[in-house]
């Protein structure tokens, strides 16, 4: 009975380790994978790799962007057509690293033309009168296929002068006559390389003046 009673008490210590030992375990595997290592890797990868498409990165939001056509001192012009219905609706200025853009908006049905050249005494055509507007030289551009107010099929902007920016120190949209309208780009320093470029949707005509002021 004495050795019957030692062997069961026996057994009975060896199953409560095996228990005691199972719980363990279960429980050390359980913090493994609970672990906020573990979770702070998972989401910080998850959050890379959503991330990485729409982010830019610094070289692509650097990227200068370069003036329009190919810039030179020739004085351009082109034909316009359709209606001379248009209307020059704003006049825009924004320096640029290299270039000065102005933009023109223009409505209508047509599609403007333009002649250019440059100028050290700006005239208002048909008056022959000077214009007053900053600079040290100064870009004359005609805008064709433009309406007199009451003929247009969307009211334009006012006669007058529009600040610059960069090299362009102010602009002034001089008159409207027999279908043209006067932009005069006053500049700092000698007449620099500019383009001439039309744009659609909407329309628009985007004079990029070069800056080599460095």
């Amino acid at each position: 009975m004495r050795a019957t009673r030692i062997f069961l008490g026996v057994s009975l210590v060896s199953v409560v380790m095996l228990l005691n030992a199972c719980a363990g375990g279960g429980q050390g595997q359980e913090d493994a994978d609970s672990s906020p290592s573990t979770t702070t890797t998972t989401a910080t990868a998850n959050a890379s790799s959503s991330a990485a498409p729409t982010t830019p990165s610094p070289t692509e939001t650097a990227k200068p962007v370069p003036p329009l056509g190919s810039p030179d001192l020739q004085d351009k012009q082109q034909v316009p057509s359709g209606m001379n219905d248009m209307s020059i609706t704003g006049i825009r200025v924004a320096g640029h690293e290299g270039f000065t853009r102005v933009v023109v908006d223009v409505a209508g049905s047509g599609t403007p033309g333009w002649w250019t050249t440059y100028t050290d005494e700006p005239l208002q055509q048909a008056s022959g009168l000077p214009v007053d507007v900053a600079g040290e030289s100064f870009l004359d551009i005609g805008i064709e296929g433009i309406a007199y107010p009451d003929d247009a099929l969307e009211p334009g902007m006012d006669i007058g002068n529009l600040p610059g920016s960069g090299i362009v120190e102010e602009v002034a949209l001089t008159s409207i006559f027999e279908a043209r309208a006067q932009v005069v780009i006053g500049i700092t320093g000698t007449p620099a390389d500019y383009s001439v470029t039309l744009l659609k949707d909407p329309t628009r005509v985007v004079i990029d003046i070069v800056d080599r002021r460095g």
